[in-house]
């Protein structure tokens, strides 16, 4: 069985992912040629087979076919998606309910894995919808990417306490480095496009900012995308 650790409220845990199998097998004319027989079997019941020389190559395509069914989110401030709304709340439940349906159809084409910024906003909606999915499609994976370690010190009090549980029901969280840099968000944006091969977006239009980078990039990599963004520009 596979396993992977990740970062936790500090600590480094193990949680257990999909199933995976190998034999080693002789081939070849003169049966001299040592390869493995690979198969992975993810959470959802779907199944990656290859055969390859090195467990390495098996598991590189592996990590590829993983990807073209993972989705990444990209959205702006809570701020930011609610200014002008007479009503805030009203604003921010219909986000969230308009995320979770687009996070549901992708579960029945088969998406099993979604990745958050987790950035304050949209990134947080989007984690705690795919929570709420996974009582319907319980085989699916949230993958918290934080840019770096202090990344919720500045948020709100009430935010901090989303963060942290949503931190604490995620399948994995990937820690990108410890400390703040002037880049640090760049590269937790070039991992999500990196690592997915569907964007999910609340981009209200405007030209500059982290979302109109990562959807701009995701264009030029062809990556296929959908903006929940209802009231646009």
């Amino acid at each position: 069985m596979e396993t992977k650790t990740f970062i936790k409220n500090g600590a480094a845990e193990t949680k257990l992912f999909g199933e995976e199998t190998y034999i080693q097998c002789c081939l070849g004319a003169f049966r001299g040629e040592i390869y493995f027989d690979y198969k992975y079997r993810h959470t959802n019941g779907q199944e990656f087979t290859t055969l390859r020389r090195t467990l390495v190559q098996c598991r590189a395509e592996r990590d590829f076919w993983l990807r073209e069914k993972t989705v990444s989110f990209s959205g702006h401030r809570a701020e930011r998606m609610t200014r002008n709304s007479p009503d805030t709340q009203k604003r921010l439940t219909d986000i969230g309910f308009d995320t979770y349906t687009a996070i549901t159809e992708l579960c029945k084409r088969d998406y099993h894995t979604f990745l958050s910024g987790m950035a304050n906003g949209f990134d947080l909606i989007a984690a705690e919808e795919v929570l709420n999915a996974k009582k319907t499609f319980p085989y699916i994976q949230l993958k918290c990417v934080l840019p770096f370690k202090g990344q919720a010190d500045r948020y709100t009090q009430a935010d901090k306490q989303r963060y942290n549980a949503i931190l604490a029901q995620a399948d994995e969280v990937i820690l990108l480095q410890d400390e703040y840099s002037d880049r640090c968000f760049l590269r937790r944006n070039n991992y999500l496009l990196d690592n997915s091969a569907y964007l999910v977006v609340f981009y209200d239009s405007t030209p500059t900012g982290g979302t109109a980078y990562t959807l701009r990039h995701a264009i030029e990599r062809k990556i296929q995308f959908q903006n929940v963004c209802y009231n646009r520009k």
